[in-house]
């Protein structure tokens, strides 16, 4: 993981030195996320535990971006957001009569590296983008609701982070957007990220799970 961030942040010194002459443009952003864990059901987790289903939990993400011009219509937009992760998951044990359901939510921060390309409409401008992403968790909870014997049990646990705990730290993965910009300033965009490396230890019911995120959002150049 040290490797990809060093490789990350020399890319990004690289090309930003290479148009330190050319125009700056920074942009705010924010919107809704549209996340889910895919993990693999191929295993048991040390538990016996076991996903079922895994679906969408609606979150968030703000942010910002810059623009830096490497030519007319093509920018390099490295950024920073806050962004939220997880998924609603239906789990199932080897215990008879045992079911659960929970809720997942991870926060992130992440820095995002786009090449991003401008297509002029009018006044207006079509924006197309792609580009790696590295991720740092920054909090997680977990609240589930346990039937046993027709016995609901609701919990809720802080998630770990760690080597050995529940959840890796970091997350690095990549994501593609697209958008239109307003000649105001004012942009629509959409867009979609997934990890490229699994996010949980083996050892828990998320077996080789990582991330996808759809979103949707505003965002204003200042």
């Amino acid at each position: 993981m040290k490797k990809v961030a060093q490789l990350l942040f020399t890319s990004f010194f690289s090309l930003a030195a290479s148009a330190q002459d050319k125009p700056l443009q920074i942009s705010l952003k924010a919107g809704v996320t549209f996340p889910k864990i895919i993990s693999s059901k191929d295993a048991a987790a040390y538990d016996g535990v076991t996903i079922n289903e895994s679906n969408i939990n609606t979150s968030f993400y703000v942010g910002a971006t810059a623009d830096i011009a490497l030519s007319k219509n093509i920018m390099f937009q490295p950024g920073f957001s806050v962004v939220g992760k997880g998924t609603k998951a239906a789990y199932s044990s080897f215990l008879p009569n045992s079911n659960t359901t929970g809720k997942l939510r991870l926060l992130y921060f992440e820095i995002p590296l786009n090449m991003v390309t401008y297509i002029p409409v009018g006044k207006d401008c079509v924006f197309f983008g792609l580009g790696p992403y590295l991720g740092v968790a920054l909090s997680g909870t977990g609240k589930y609701t346990f039937v046993n014997d027709d016995t609901l049990r609701p919990e809720q646990e802080n998630i770990k982070f760690g080597s050995d705990k529940d959840f890796n730290r970091f997350d690095f993965g990549g994501n593609a957007l697209v958008g239109y910009q307003l000649a105001n300033g004012l942009n629509l965009h959409g867009g979609i990220s997934a990890s490229a490396l699994k996010i949980s230890n083996s050892r828990d019911a998320y077996l080789k799970a990582k991330n996808l995120v759809y979103s949707v959002g505003f965002g204003f150049s200042l």
